[in-house]
């Protein structure tokens, strides 16, 4: 077994996996920040997940267990409240249009 694990493919297999698992824990566990303009955002929610419309792309804004995350409402009241200014988002995901996946929002808080 351990003649299997010091060919070089099995390695290089090995660390490939690895770094894809590294990176999509990364992206879903360390948030990043835009600023944008909130173009739409409504208290009504679509397909049980609150949407948020900005010039740079939209967001989804739902509860994650994963990352404690269970103020949605509030963090939509504050989108709807904020339509039309400049915001700083900060959020984590993928944008995956294949499987209409969309980021996820964290915070949203008005620049000044």
């Amino acid at each position: 077994m351990r003649d299997f694990f010091k060919r070089p493919k099995v390695l290089v297999i090995l660390m490939g996996i690895v770094a894809a698992i590294v990176l999509v824990l990364y992206s879903y566990f360390v948030a990043d920040t835009v600023e944008t303009r909130i173009t739409d955002a409504q208290m009504a929610k679509v397909d049980g997940i609150y949407m948020i419309a900005t010039e740079y792309r939209p967001f989804v804004n739902y509860d994650a267990w994963y990352r404690f995350k269970f103020d949605s409402g509030t963090i939509q009241n504050d989108a709807v409240r904020l339509k039309g200014k400049m915001v700083r988002i900060k959020k984590y995901g993928w944008r995956l249009p294949i499987f209409s996946e969309y980021e996820n929002v964290v915070k949203i808080e008005e620049v000044k």
